[in-house]
């Protein structure tokens, strides 16, 4: 990963350990267990009412939600860094969505009423943990917004501009090189889509030249159209 998304060590800027400084990360380790979650592993399920909370100190997990029909939906993408379980920490309801393992992960452990009690001594980390949560919610309002208003090529327009901000590594020749931390049917749940929509949409995008496709490698040729599909 682009070290400029990076913030101290492995953690990903913009998480909520990344939020903490030196001192808070510790004391917050200090409340939990680690643990290891290997590849396809849950770590969360869906309507569980487990009332845990955990954060990623290694790998990348993927939030998916089942609807009413039982298709899935994937939600996010979650990296080093990210806390799980801040919603039904905060509201005492079951989980929202199940939680997965894409690689091999790492992560604290602990009980909620340990988290409540760290956050009721700690303001400033309760802050930064209400602006990850203010950010969620303002991502999950815009990707609400893109599926009423984009159709499947603008959405996946959107989804590959995220993933390139977030995993992208420029090449020699000024493009953007992504290694799909994701499946093709996850990047058709993400962007909205059935798989034949997606692979039409990422053909159309291909025809244009604006990407480029090698198995799990995307190469991003044309970031400001993409960025024009997308709005």
């Amino acid at each position: 990963m682009n070290p400029a998304r990076q913030a101290d060590g492995e953690l990903t800027a913009g998480t909520f350990l990344a939020g903490l400084n030196a001192v808070e990360r510790e004391s917050l380790l200090a409340r939990g267990v680690k643990r290891a979650f290997p590849r396809g592993a849950v770590l969360m399920f869906q309507e569980d009412p487990d009332d845990r909370v955990m954060v990623i100190l290694g790998g990348r997990v993927k939030v998916v939600r089942i609807d009413e029909h039982g298709h899935d939906l994937m939600l996010s993408i979650r990296d080093p860094g990210d806390v799980l379980g801040e919603l039904a920490f905060i509201d005492g309801g079951p989980r929202v969505a199940t939680v997965s393992a894409l690689e091999s992960t790492q992560a604290l452990v602990m009980p909620a009423e340990i988290f409540r009690r760290h956050l009721e001594t700690t303001p400033r980390v309760a802050v930064v943990l209400l602006e990850i949560v203010a950010r969620r919610f303002r991502a999950a309002t815009e990707q609400r917004a893109q599926l009423g208003t984009l159709d499947t090529m603008g959405r996946l327009a959107a989804r590959i501009l995220d993933l390139a901000e977030r995993y992208g590594e420029p090449d020699s020749d000024g493009d953007t090189i992504v290694t799909l931390p994701i499946s093709r049917e996850d990047l058709a749940t993400w962007t909205g889509a059935s798989r034949a929509g997606l692979a039409d949409a990422l053909r159309r995008l291909r025809e244009l030249g604006w990407v480029q496709t090698d198995g799990r490698r995307l190469i991003v040729r044309d970031t400001n159209a993409l960025q024009d599909r997308a709005t």
